[in-house]
């Protein structure tokens, strides 16, 4: 366990502005002529990282010594490495509260600098933090896994006689054999970790005729152990909060922990520490004070409960009821639906630009997005089930997310499989808080909405009618669709 200290205090003063992504992938999208404009990153408050309401005295207790381990710094005695891509999980995880995704100033930067190393083409100050996978193996066989981006011989804390390189990351680029990754937001997913798996079935049945209509399939990515639903990662591919952390742990920092024992990394001079390096503690540890509960837990325990009681995303602006047209899109085959409650955003720019987003242009932005066939995959509203922690017990909540992996063709294929999830498989993205997403995609290519939209279609893609649908639109209600998901 390491100092306790917190790693970035990363400066978000910028919210509102649109940072450029710092790798251009091409895609078979189609272009448009003339789009709307990504109103961008909402101003204001962050509307995330507080704890979910209704915690116990003791919950708030533990979740308060939690917040703390999840934004603690690692250095080497603590584990860290001897390959790591950051030294902590406040690090990948800071906008637009602790617990998000990638903030506006990325922090690789800063630590391969303090290592010594060399910062590879695809990181760059204003771009997101990511992780590198290789696709090939030398030999041409499959990969898929994560290679570290950094070594710790370039620290102070190196132990001696620790001699290690980077991957040749240049190559890999040159063969189109790195594809890339950031972190996704962690708000609200102990509601995501109580739904059941009937709950999620249900609700992607509950649209079965819309879905086949557009030719959108879709399945649930499954657990080879007991064939239970996974439903957390970039492909669905990590059935709970406590893998998730145990993983994350030991790929991104190095750290061998009860979940993931083994260095990655076994040269003997640079692996010094006893494994695991973050095991139960028998003695309580300096977070008794604030919890005593967590003064008896390892850290991915502690990272997990974090996560686990981190409340959803504020939308912007009050709940409001829809008065929104019902109306069918011109030159679609859209399914017309009554309109749901709206989340109206605050009248004026949102933030960066381009639209005043209104609680009109907001509620005709949800109706649309339903009409063209958006939430057939990003799902509105679904409902746990019985949970040990009351505040996650059978409650509804909106995510837009069916959680399903979906086939999304050539232009975001990354031909990494990740448990049942092939190299074109992704999960649907959670909408919930992307009114103040920086990056998007799974590679974070690109920061403007509409991009990632059109990106959705391409050769083979279950998205590729809904995408005609929405190309269809006219310039006033593509505008509204964007406004709406700035309001999220």
């Amino acid at each position: 366990m390491a100092t306790r200290r917190f790693a970035y205090t990363c400066s978000l003063a910028s919210t509102a502005a649109v940072l450029l992504a710092s790798v251009a992938i091409s895609t078979l999208a189609p272009a448009q002529t003339r789009g709307p404009t990504d109103p961008g990153p909402r101003a204001g408050a962050a509307g995330a990282g507080d704890k979910i309401t209704g915690l116990s005295d003791p919950e708030k207790a533990f979740f308060a010594a939690a917040t703390i381990v999840f934004g603690e710094t690692e250095d080497v005695a603590a584990g860290l490495g001897p390959r790591f891509n950051l030294d902590s999980c406040g690090g990948c995880h800071a906008h637009p509260a602790l617990g998000g995704s990638s903030p506006p100033v990325n922090p690789q930067v800063a630590v391969a600098k303090a290592a010594k190393n060399t910062l590879p083409s695809f990181i760059t100050a204003n771009g997101p933090v990511r992780e590198v996978r290789f696709v090939r193996n030398p030999d041409g066989t499959p990969d898929g896994g994560v290679h570290a981006l950094f070594v710790i011989t370039g620290r102070s804390d190196n132990p001696a006689g620790c001699n290690l390189t980077q991957p040749n990351f240049a190559a890999a680029v040159a063969n189109n054999n790195a594809i890339f990754r950031i972190p996704t937001p962690t708000f609200g997913l102990g509601l995501v970790e109580a739904t059941t798996d009937s709950a999620l079935q249900a609700a992607m049945a509950a649209n079965g005729r819309q879905k086949s209509s557009l030719g959108i399939s879709g399945r649930f990515n499954r657990s080879g152990n007991d064939g239970t639903i996974t439903r957390l990662g970039w492909k669905a591919q990590n059935k709970s909060l406590l893998i998730f952390s145990g993983e994350a742990y030991n790929v991104e920092m190095g750290v061998t922990n009860e979940n993931f024992p083994q260095e990655r990394e076994e040269n003997p001079a640079c692996a010094t520490n006893a494994l695991p390096e973050s095991p139960t503690p028998v003695t309580p540890n300096d977070l008794a004070p604030t919890s005593a509960a967590a003064g008896f837990q390892s850290d991915i325990v502690l990272f997990s409960a974090f996560m686990r009681m981190l409340a959803p995303p504020t939308p912007a602006g009050a709940t409001t009821t829809a008065a929104a047209s019902t109306t069918g899109t011109t030159g679609t085959s859209a399914t017309t639906t009554a309109a749901p409650t709206v989340l109206a955003a605050a009248a004026g720019r949102t933030g960066g630009g381009g639209s005043n987003t209104t609680i009109t242009t907001v509620s005709r932005g949800q109706q649309v997005f339903t009409n063209i066939g958006c939430s057939a995959c990003h799902n509105r509203s679904l409902t746990s089930g019985n949970a040990s922690t009351t505040a996650l017990a059978n409650k509804q909540y909106e995510p837009y997310s069916d959680f399903a992996i979906h086939d999304m063709g050539d232009g975001l294929a990354d031909g990494v499989s990740q448990g049942g999830a092939n190299g074109r498989e992704f999960r649907s993205a959670p909408l919930w808080g992307v009114g103040q997403r920086l990056f998007f995609l799974h590679d974070g290519r690109t920061n403007d909405l509409g991009v990632a939209i059109a990106q959705h279609a391409s050769r083979g893609s279950e998205a590729n009618q809904v995408i005609s649908n929405y190309n269809q639109l006219s310039f006033t209600d593509r505008q509204a669709v964007l406004d709406f998901l700035r309001s999220l």
